[in-house]
């Protein structure tokens, strides 16, 4: 994706900040232990009246 909207003001952002890695936790599957690892993007948010400067991207599915 070019982007993502904000969590803050639902705004759409293409100004990418960073990156960090996020580790979802679960249940295990068939007994074994699942260690996921995500590399979101970090945006800044483009309208100056949101209380949220910066945001993560969300993973449909999988992350809210």
């Amino acid at each position: 994706m070019a982007g993502a909207r904000c969590s803050g003001c639902g705004g759409w952002s293409g100004r990418v900040r960073g990156s960090c890695l996020r580790f979802p936790a679960d249940f295990p599957v068939a007994g074994r232990r699942v260690v996921l690892w995500l590399r979101v993007r970090r945006f800044l948010c483009e309208d100056v009246s949101c209380g949220r400067r910066t945001f993560v991207e969300q993973v449909a599915g999988l992350t809210r």
